[in-house]
Formats: structure tokens, sequence, C-alpha cells
């Protein structure tokens, strides 16, 4: 994974289960919802069903945002994604931006 986490920002990743996911429609309009995700192997792991699913299996490229909803400190990803079972979808981080830490 090109995007490895230190210590202190995996026990944050842990320590939070919302995201807001990023995708691009087809017409190229950016499309951010809220998901539920779990970390696995140094991946994201969540369901997507409906727009999401749509758009990620258009493009795949996606960015996913933690904050633990404050401005303090977060962690932003991005990378590709893939389905991985019905409607579940693994996001393997590419790049990552954190502050806080």
């Amino acid at each position: 994974m090109a995007a490895d986490f230190s210590e202190a920002e995996l026990d944050f990743l842990r320590s939070q289960r919302i995201a807001r996911l990023a995708t691009v429609s087809p017409a190229g309009w950016p499309h951010v919802v809220p998901v539920m995700y779990e970390l696995r192997d140094g991946g994201f792991e969540f369901d997507a069903d409906g727009v999401k699913l749509r758009n990620l299996e258009q493009e795949p490229r996606a960015a996913l945002v933690v904050d633990g909803m404050g401005p303090k400190r977060g962690i932003a990803v991005q990378g590709r994604t893939r389905v991985i079972g019905p409607e579940r979808v693994r996001l393997e981080p590419e790049r990552r931006f954190s502050w806080g830490f």
C-alpha cells in the first residue's frame, strides 16, 4: 500500500466509524456522502449502493475523509476502489493527507 499510516493515525482511524466518501458521476459532478467504514489491512471497506456504486463502477478513483467531527484532527485519502462483494467496496489508499497528528 502506498499510503502507510502511523500508529497514531491507525489508532484514530480505528476509533472512528463514519467517513465522507467523494465520488464523481459519469457527467463529472462530485458526489459526497457519509459512509460507515471498516479499516482492514490498510484499506477502507464500506457498503455502496445506488449512486455511490454506479459512480465507482464508472470511475474507481475516490476520496475519503475521516475527521472525528472536528477540525483539529483528521485524515484524507485518495485511491482506487474495487467491488469486493454484493454492494461492498474497498478503497486502497494511494495518497494520504493528515492534520493534527
